[in-house]
């Protein structure tokens, strides 16, 4: 277990990315994704993060289920702030907006307090609206009780950066920025963080998709770039009997900038293969080699548009 940044909350190295409960990498079902659930806390893994946004509520619901009387097992996590799809209309980040989320998110996973709750993609909002509405309606569900740390998340990380240094908030949360292919968290953003003694979560070690042998899903904003040279890196995987996903999945648990490091779970299969991870040694040679293939998008990022 790990401490959270300066909270009191000691999470699990790896954490339940949730977002395979709202379907969004695939359908499953609800007894699937329930199960999984309750292996991953059989496990010892007790930080569960998820969102409104996950499959449009879908995720709450399966994890409110899931964690019926299991509720003081674990760390709860989710978001506010983004609701659909569309990068026009599917945010808001006003201050009565950010209330009324989080209600609708406690009724949801069927509980009466949230452990952490961070605003869901700040890039999509005005930052005003963030730092004038957003922030304060933090502020106003943890004096309230309903949440007891805060935070925010998105994919620039300059902008994380920005926003931190501006505001009293006790944790972050940045995806796809510290990986195989893009390193930018530790050069960018760990310091900030640090010297705010926050709490660092970090997700998407996959790239959301990019490096696994199936590739990304139709959506991912990636320019044609990235896929092409992920795409050779999991071509060198398969030529070799190796896994891209296992790899890229050790090289983030290998290092500690991350308090807890987000995997996204379907099945009970890939659950128990992540946490074998933990504990296996990485292949150097075969890291190196596809770290090589991946160097020329090494920190190249894409417009976050999703």
């Amino acid at each position: 277990m790990n401490r959270l940044g300066s909270t009191e909350l000691q999470v699990s190295k790896i954490g339940f990315g949730c977002a395979p409960l709202g379907n969004e990498y695939g359908s499953i079902g609800d007894d699937e994704g329930v199960k999984a659930v309750h292996a991953a806390i059989d496990a010892g893994i007790n930080f569960f993060d998820t969102s409104p946004y996950y499959g449009r509520t879908l995720s709450e619901s399966r994890l409110g289920q899931a964690l019926e009387g299991k509720r003081d097992q674990v760390v709860l996590a989710t978001k506010g702030g983004r609701f659909d799809a569309a990068a026009e209309t599917g945010f808001d980040f006003s201050y009565d907006s950010i209330i009324q989320m989080c209600e609708d998110s406690l009724k949801r996973l069927k509980t009466d307090y949230i452990d952490v709750y961070q605003l869901h993609d700040i890039e999509f909002g005005r930052k005003e609206v963030i730092l004038n509405e957003g922030i304060p309606a933090l502020h106003e569900l943890k004096r309230s009780g309903k949440v007891r740390f805060i935070g925010a998340t998105g994919y620039p990380v300059a902008l994380l950066d920005e926003i931190i240094q501006a505001t009293n908030l006790d944790v972050t949360l940045s995806y796809c920025h510290f990986n195989l292919q893009n390193q930018t968290l530790h050069d960018q953003l760990l310091g900030t963080v640090k010297s705010k003694k926050m709490g660092l979560i970090n997700a998407s070690v996959t790239g959301m998709g990019l490096l696994t042998a199936q590739g990304p899903q139709p959506w991912h904003p990636a320019i044609p770039q990235i896929k092409a040279v992920c795409a050779q890196a999991a071509d060198y995987c398969a030529a070799h009997a190796i896994s891209l996903a296992q790899l890229a999945i050790q090289f983030a648990l290998h290092h500690d900038q991350a308090d807890t490091t987000l995997l996204g779970t379907r099945t009970i299969a890939e659950l128990e293969s992540s946490i074998d991870l933990l504990t296996q040694p990485i292949n150097l040679e075969h890291l190196e080699a596809v770290r090589t293939i991946l160097q020329p998008v090494s920190g190249l990022t894409w417009p976050s548009g999703i």
